[in-house]
């Protein structure tokens, strides 16, 4: 199996281990330092103090100050980031593979050589408590915190990773530098490598950069100290909120326990198999026993059960939505006795074989890029050993139905359960219709989650530890040529039956495959009063076909550990299959069926229609989703297709019929104008005859629309009142061009400049509004490719408190865009970056076939990416300022604000 040999390990005089996993699919390295350290080091009274040291280690050394690191991977395409959990703090970059020795470099700096500056300390706590703060407005939040306190009633586990408000506003830098001096040092530290790169060449490297750092007095870890649990603990959250929510857990060994092999196991088949790493897992599990026996038979709109592997003792987690009517009674009594089922009596062999297959697709799925690699093994070699990441698979494939029936005996009983329920509180008042788009094919509730992911980290003096190598910036990226990040040559292209084109890219090297068909059926062609119709067909296109009950479907991609899912964006509609390599010819057999012949059965239809509006629901009391709504409703005349929400409204999506479904099916799914892209360990021709097969005799489709302009706003400003928030969320923007448009590369720079466009690069909202002023935790600015009059739109959570003065701040920053040329040092920083980047920004195998169909549909040429350098540099300070004042008039800007009531004093 590639990917699969055991990992390099090396350890330095001083006690750091080197580990290196060479991964040879893309041109990209992931250099990620483990300490470990995390919220389980905090005494009482100085609750996350490990997450504000994480942030306040992105504020500079001596030898690199503050913003000189950053800069230094920007100009190399990079992105760097860091996250916080209960057990380990880890910090990594993402880099062209040509850069590894830059991210050696810098991390070494930072583990020794962190000073911290009281004034940055004192700006950083107002981001971090407006991270917590937008956490705070939702529900789940409150529930989850409210639980770990009562499962650990004494043992650090039970305060959550960002501390609590009063600790965070109290630490201080010299806090942060104790605790700094006494956690980050080599022998408390794993370094991880993973990527294009050579093993002897990362030891080199290794000791060059961090062989000069000394390793202190070995860290002395807290010893777990926890009364036993012998009596069902409960709690219960009462809030503003749309929906109630169930938690529970059940007390599990510690991570190193050889049970938790048995757990995965009890886990896949309670819930279905569970994700690895930080991405590249599937969507599977509807045959799991809480889809079938809660979901299916509408007691709720989601249920999940996994462990959580701690280096100390965790918990295996339960969790479920109820569907609107039920009350949280039904649901934990339904819950608890799948639970206690799984204590009766062993597995059946038939499902025991399905959760083997989805743990063993998952698990190979998490190792396909070097970010999710790094991951992996970092969590394993800090909280268990290497070896158990190394030879992970033949623990799964060694558990037994015997072994899943003994561990839920041993562990998931009622005296080992923490119960936790949030329940909304009366009387809450609407947002006045206020409804967004919830995810498309509603997902389950979100897992509270363990750790908290940030861009930041510490500062603080250079300590004796480190001999000093000299100061100034980064060297320049390493001589040589990018890497060609998506070698058109490679790809395969060929025409399908009715009209659709495939384009395949094979890579031999990635321990899957993946398929997207994107079709022309978005929900701009959602009928007039009928918003929500394309994504409720699309949600029910695996809900049953003419060759699969539902539940047959449920059965057959479980058992192949495969995820077939169709979804919708605004112009589009994009069915995916994920698989393992040797599945393929039959998951494209599965894919084509569920896109061809739908039944809409009655019963599901009604399921679905019910999980909408709990989504429905939910989302008009999330201020994102509320601003998002209204601004829409903003920038876009009636009837304007850009101007519904996608997700439909309760009204229209009740008023839905089966007939409504079937004509729209009917009309839109078809070859016409469909791409469909292939990527991944597959033989480009028998993907071609195989889809051929398939695909023959398909015909229709609506082809690609024509989406109208629209005409410039007039100026204006809204409040939606949203209760029991913490956090208001704003959202402004314009009406602008579509792809095609001359000036359409020019926004989308102006966009990454001023606020990252879904892209890491640091941007003027993140150095002002969040860096120099203390603002917002998280901010954005946007603009897409479309076919029509895509928004260029900003996004950000402020304190409601400091909500006029952060609409000055951008304001501010927008009238710069048009009224002064951008500096030519931040032109060339971020041109840099855009240049080499799309060498991260491809790593993954969705991503991949994302953009070549994108470049299909809007005819860009399939060497797009290896023209897109010279296009980027050809822009000049003075054509971004001339796109600014065409369409940036803040004089038309569009404004909406959602949280609660404005302060007005």
């Amino acid at each position: 199996m590639p990917n699969f040999a055991p990992t390099r390990v090396d350890r330095l005089p001083n006690g750091l281990r080197v580990l290196t996993r060479e991964l040879h699919h893309a041109p990209v390295a992931c250099v990620m330092v483990w300490y470990g350290v995390g919220s389980r080091n905090e005494a009482e009274g100085r609750t996350g103090l490990s997450h504000f040291l994480e942030h306040m280690m992105f504020k500079g050394t001596e030898r690199f100050p503050y913003g000189v690191l950053e800069e230094g991977v920007k100009q190399r395409g990079g992105l760097w980031n860091a996250f916080t959990s209960y057990d380990y703090t880890a910090y990594y970059e993402v880099l062209p593979a040509r850069h590894v020795a830059f991210g050696l470099e810098a991390e070494a700096d930072r583990m020794a050589a962190m000073t911290f500056d009281p004034d940055l300390t004192v700006r950083e706590r107002g981001i971090i408590v407006s991270e917590r703060e937008g956490r705070e407005n939702s529900p789940h939040y409150w529930l989850f915190e409210a639980f770990m306190q009562a499962a650990y009633q004494e043992f650090s586990y039970r305060h959550h990773v960002l501390g609590h408000k009063a600790d965070i506003q109290a630490t201080t830098a010299e806090a942060l530098t104790e605790h700094y001096r006494r956690f980050y040092r080599p022998n408390n530290a794993t370094l991880v490598v993973t990527g294009d790169v050579d093993a002897d060449q990362v030891v080199v490297l290794a000791n060059r950069h961090f062989g000069l750092l000394l390793p202190g007095e070995p860290v002395e870890q807290p010893v777990f100290r926890e009364p036993e649990q012998t009596a069902e603990r409960r709690v219960l959250v009462r809030r503003p909120g749309s929906n109630p929510y169930l938690m529970a857990g059940y007390k599990i060994p510690e991570a190193t326990h050889p049970d938790h092999a048995a757990l995965t196991l009890l886990a896949s088949v309670l819930a279905g198999g569970p994700s690895f790493g930080s991405g590249g897992g599937a969507s599977m599990g509807r045959s799991s026993r809480l889809y079938r026996n809660l979901v299916n038979r509408s007691i709720a709109t989601s249920a999940d059960g996994h462990p959580w592997s701690l280096q100390y003792p965790g918990l295996f987690l339960c969790s479920g939505t109820p569907v609107t009517g039920v009350a949280l009674e039904k649901l934990e009594a339904a819950l608890f006795a799948e639970v206690d089922a799984l204590r009766q009596e062993r597995v059946p062999d038939d499902e025991f074989a399905r959760a083997m297959k989805q743990v063993r697709a998952q698990y190979l799925y998490g190792l396909e890029s070097a970010v999710s690699q790094a991951t992996m093994l970092g969590s394993s070699a800090t909280t268990r050993t290497v070896e158990h990441f190394d030879r992970a698979l033949e623990r799964f494939e060694a558990v037994t139905p015997e072994d899943v029936l003994r561990v839920a005996r041993t562990y998931l009983t009622p005296e080992r359960r923490t119960v936790g329920w949030f329940e909304p509180e009366e009387g809450v008042k609407p947002t006045s219709g206020a409804n967004a788009a919830p995810a498309v094919n509603p997902a389950p509730a979100a897992k509270p989650e363990p750790a908290a992911e940030d861009p930041a980290a510490a500062e603080l003096p250079t300590t004796p530890a480190f001999q000093k190598r000299g100061h100034g910036a980064p060297p320049l990226p390493a001589a040589g040529g990018r890497a060609r990040i998506l070698d058109h040559e490679r790809v395969v292209r060929r025409d399908l039956p009715g009209g659709a084109q495939l384009l395949v890219y094979p890579a031999a090297t990635i321990p899957s495959a993946y398929v997207r068909v994107q079709l022309e059926a978005g929900a701009v062609h959602d009928p007039e009063g009928k918003a929500g119709l394309a994504q409720l067909t699309a949600s029910l296109l695996t809900r049953g076909s003419v060759a699969f009950s539902s539940e047959e479907l449920a059965l057959k991609t479980d058992a192949l550990g495969m995820s077939v899912r169709v979804d919708i964006g605004r112009e589009t509609a994009v069915g995916t299959l994920k698989c393992l390599p040797e599945d393929l010819s039959t998951g494209l057999d599965i894919l084509a069926e569920v896109l061809r012949r739908p039944t809409f059965p009655t019963a599901e239809v009604e399921r679905m229609r019910v999980r909408f509006l709990v989504g429905l629901k939910e989302a008009d009391t999330d201020t994102r989703s509320v601003a998002g709504r209204r601004l829409a409703e903003l920038l876009y005349p009636e009837r304007h297709p850009y101007r519904a929400p996608a997700s439909g409204t309760p009204d229209s999506i009740t008023g839905l019929s089966v007939a409504d479904l079937t004509a729209f099916h009917r009309k839109a799914y078809g070859p016409a104008g469909a791409v469909v892209t292939v990527v991944g360990s597959v033989d480009p021709e028998q993907v071609c005859t195989d889809l051929t097969r398939a695909l023959g005799g398909w015909t229709g489709g609506m082809g690609r629309p024509t989406i109208g302009p629209a005409p410039a706003p007039a100026a204006g400003r809204t409040h939606a009142f949203v209760d029991g928030k913490s956090q208001t969320h704003i959202s402004l923007g314009w009406p602008l061009v579509d792809r095609s448009h001359p000036d359409f590369l020019a926004l989308d720079f102006l966009a990454t400049l001023f606020g990252g466009n879904g892209t890491p690069a640091s941007s003027r909202l993140f150095r002002d509004v969040r860096e120099k002023y203390g603002l917002s935790y998280y901010q954005s600015a946007g603009f897409g490719a479309q076919l029509g009059p895509a928004a260029w739109a900003v996004h950000m959570g402020v304190n409601p408190g400091r909500l006029e003065f952060a609409l000055e701040t951008v304001q501010s920053e927008l009238e710069r865009l048009a009224a002064e040329p951008a500096p030519p040092d931040e032109l060339a920083g971020l041109k840099s970056f855009l240049e080499d980047y799309p060498a991260v920004q491809h790593e993954s195998m969705e991503r991949v076939a994302a953009r070549l169909a994108e470049l299909e549909r809007f005819g860009l040429g399939l060497d797009y990416l290896e023209r897109y350098p010279g296009l980027i540099r050809a822009l000049t300070p003075e054509d971004l300022q001339a796109a600014a004042r065409r369409h940036l008039r803040l004089e038309q800007v569009s404004i909406v604000t959602a949280g609660p009531e404005p302060d007005t004093h």
